[in-house]
């Protein structure tokens, strides 16, 4: 039987591509484990042209890797070898090396443990991710396809059955004729337009994602069908120019679909999946054209790379992830971090492979290489079963100039290209900052009081000696500080808007200070606490008073503005009125704000999860203090990172009434909850805790009168179709209530919800306003 070394090169190709699609991840616009603060477009680009087929070739060759290796074996030998060299090395995998990836992407997102070992006992007391910790993360290919494998095995040994073979022979002539291979394409699309809108999205969740699941066994089925047809290779590599040029139109006319935002329409959604799918198996059949017709050969690197690729697989995306982890908080650029983070996970991942787990049986088995016996010499164990187990051949001599390829030089390509088009010119400047917040490190929950915070500096600020306004933009609850400075709002990116805005002359130059506010609690609402800490004093002197001493600013409260989202722009909202001496101006978006009804109307007090956490509370208190305080780190967490809104709410409202409602004399957690056992005074006192947080704003614009000293500006924006009907009260109910006092304020109100419009608002609406309303040198 012929070897298919196209095949073995397309695999090896791939999974390197895979490697360098998850660095991307760390620095495009899209969501992932870890980002750095800064991102890139141009990485963006690149990653949605590799995400439409990089995966789908990847079942492609699985599935005809299933051909080869039930040709070596018996179907009852290959049933043992499929669980051997896949879920041996997925329960390895998801016990050792997946969670040090989950411990970093905590740790990123503002979690905390102990240790590592703190952490690591979770993994099997909290459930599944996302909630819980126990994970298989990017191993998730690997059940797919042993699911794959022992579903569709009765089908295959009867394809491979002399009546079966017939059938496959007729298959073969009709795909030798170039015209049906442009319509292979039909099954995963009908897939894709009857099941994507039950399950729109690839949660790769193997029980409660079909949509994602039958797309997938398409091209692990086809990949079968077609490995044993010699004639559709040649087909294949016949009219390879063809299936590239009908990618490379695909690809353009999904770059426009995508650039004018239209796909999502409901008329088009069907013509839309249907290109996507002809995109994706053209890209396929011109990779498998070229590859046959240039890569039909041996080296000795083919064969290294061929046994190395399964365990470099299970160890990249560790790797990544830890480097990433550190890397994102230095003040490198993207492409040095890039090139970093690429280049230590290729040497660590090598070393580990080359020095440990090649050497060492007992690993091999676990990372799916066969077990090398003695006499056997190296790296001839045979190429591990996934995605492709075919008969070993001996090493052959190379003849002719392309046959001297290496993967050496697409990936050097990809890698440069990606460098070259992230490396352009900037004219201001992101940088992160670490510094301690003693603030912060007044509570009782063992909240840390190391923070961070990122840094916009404005064009000229390294080539004057001026000082310059700064604005103060507070993060939402919850929320990563890469979501205002990396395009997660609507592809917002602060450097970006801020160059641009003042390119354009709408923004004057200035400072932007975007202050860590997350902690495992979720947040503190910007208020003082013993519970959580003080956040109130952490803005106000901790953030300034370090700005002010490491940057060139204007010391003076006309100079310094303040902003924030949500909660954080209620907390900004706050913050300028108890503050006017330090805080000038406040743009508040869409800021959790109480009218007269607004505590009963939001659902923070819910008796059904009041009573389940008094529950708990009565459980802790009979527990030491390191053990009760783990336990309500543990109860707090899985519910923040729940995707389910009720419990996420859940979370929220207990952050809230640590913030809020804090009380030492009681049992740990030390949180004061209305109910029957209190009486009604201490009930009405704890009530006005709880309206005080996001309500209570007669009392609070009484002090700010008090003061004597006005605000330049105070704006409050909220979105007519805001899903919080609270909140658009609230809004209306306080700047009404200004305005009654005779407090000068605007209230805008777009037509958009509680995040839909942010990006475009953050750029055109808040920042103007703000610039305009604070005092340049």
């Amino acid at each position: 039987m012929e070897r298919r070394y196209d095949l073995d090169w397309l695999r090896v190709i791939a999974f390197a591509l895979l490697m360098l699609f998850h660095t991307g991840m760390l620095f495009s616009t899209w969501d992932w484990h870890v980002k750095n603060f800064e991102t890139s477009e141009a990485f963006d680009f690149v990653m949605r042209f590799l995400h439409q087929w990089r995966m789908p070739l990847l079942f492609f060759i699985s599935g005809s890797a299933v051909w080869f290796a039930m040709e070596r074996y018996s179907s009852w030998r290959f049933f043992l070898e499929r669980h051997k060299r896949l879920l041996l090395p997925l329960v390895f995998g998801m016990l050792v090396v997946i969670p040090p990836q989950v411990y970093c992407e905590r740790l990123y997102h503002r979690g905390q443990f102990d240790s590592f070992w703190d952490f690591y006992r979770t993994v099997f007391t909290l459930g599944t991710y996302p909630e819980g910790n126990l994970s298989w993360h990017h191993l998730w290919y690997v059940p797919y396809i042993w699911t794959f494998s022992m579903l569709m095995l009765p089908v295959f040994l009867w394809l491979r059955s002399s009546r079966g073979r017939g059938v496959l022979a007729r298959v073969h002539g009709w795909l030798q004729r170039p015209w049906a291979l442009f319509l292979v394409f039909v099954p995963a699309a009908i897939c894709d337009i009857l099941l994507r809108p039950f399950w729109p999205s690839d949660q790769n969740n193997l029980l409660a994602d079909w949509g994602n699941f039958t797309h997938k066994l398409t091209f692990f089925v086809i990949g079968f069908v077609l490995a044993s047809g010699k004639g559709v290779s040649d087909t294949l590599a016949a009219h390879r120019g063809k299936f590239l040029a009908a990618a490379v139109g695909a690809f353009a006319m999904l770059q426009y679909i995508w650039s004018a935002d239209v796909y999502f329409a409901n008329q088009a959604i069907i013509g839309y999946r249907a290109l996507a799918n002809f995109n994706t198996w053209m890209w396929i059949l011109a990779a498998l054209g070229l590859g046959r017709r240039y890569l039909s050969f041996n080296h000795p690197f083919l064969r290294r790379a061929n046994e190395a690729v399964y365990p470099f697989y299970i160890l990249h995306q560790t790797v990544i992830l830890l480097l990433g982890y550190y890397l994102v908080f230095l003040n490198w650029s993207i492409p040095l971090k890039f090139l970093a983070v690429v280049t230590g996970t290729f040497a660590i991942t090598w070393a580990l492979y080359a020095l440990v787990i090649q050497r060492w049986n007992p690993l091999r088995i676990v990372f799916g290489l066969k077990w090398r016996r003695a006499a056997t010499p190296e790296g001839s164990g045979g190429p591990p079963l996934i995605p492709e187990l075919m008969p070993a051949e001996p090493v052959q001599s190379a003849s002719g100039a392309s046959h001297k390829l290496t993967l050496l030089a697409p990936l050097a390509g990809l890698g440069l290209s990606l460098l070259t088009s992230c490396s352009g010119r900037e004219h201001g400047r992101l940088e992160i900052h670490s510094f301690q917040a003693p603030s912060v490190s007044r509570n009782a929950l063992g909240i840390t009081y190391r923070q961070f915070m990122a840094v916009y500096l404005p064009p000229s600020y390294g080539d004057s000696k001026r000082r310059f306004p700064v604005l103060y933009w507070l993060p939402n609850f919850k929320t990563d500080l890469w979501r205002y400075t990396g395009g997660a709002y609507q592809g917002f990116r602060l450097k970006q808007a801020m160059d641009r805005q003042i390119r354009l002359g709408a923004v004057q130059e200035m400072i932007v200070v975007v202050p860590n506010t997350a902690h495992w609690l979720g947040g503190g609402y910007d208020r003082n606490s013993p519970l959580a800490g003080n956040w109130e004093d952490y803005v106000a002197v901790d953030v300034v008073r370090y700005v002010d001493s490491h940057f060139r600013t204007l010391c003076a409260a006309e100079a310094r503005g303040l902003t924030g989202h949500g909660t954080a722009g209620k907390g900004a909202l706050e913050l300028a009125l108890k503050h006017p001496d330090i805080f000038g101006s406040v743009y508040a978006l869409s800021p959790s704000l109480f009218d007269h009804e607004g505590l009963r109307d939001c659902g923070m007090l819910d008796e059904r999860q009041i009573a389940a956490f008094k529950t708990c509370v009565t459980r802790w208190s009979a527990m030491d203090e390191p053990a009760r305080l783990r336990e309500f780190r543990d109860y707090v967490q899985v519910r923040l990172n729940s995707p389910s809104r009720l419990r996420f709410f859940e979370g929220f409202n207990i952050a809230y009434a640590a913030a809020v409602a804090p009380d030492l004399d009681l049992p740990f957690p030390h949180i004061a909850y209305p109910g029957a056992e209190n009486g009604a005074e201490k009930n009405a006192a704890i009530l006005r805790q709880f309206e005080s947080g996001f309500g209570g704003w007669e009392e609070k614009l009484s002090d700010y009168l008090a003061k004597g000293r006005s605000l330049h500006s105070i704006t409050i924006e909220y979105g007519r179709n805001d899903e919080y009907a609270w909140l658009r009260r609230g809004a209306e109910h306080v700047s009404a209530l200004m305005k009654s006092m005779r407090i000068e304020n605007t209230l805008v109100v777009h037509e958009g919800s509680h995040e839909s419009m942010l990006g475009r608002r953050l750029e055109t609406a808040m920042l103007p306003t703000i610039s305009r309303a604070l005092e340049g040198e």
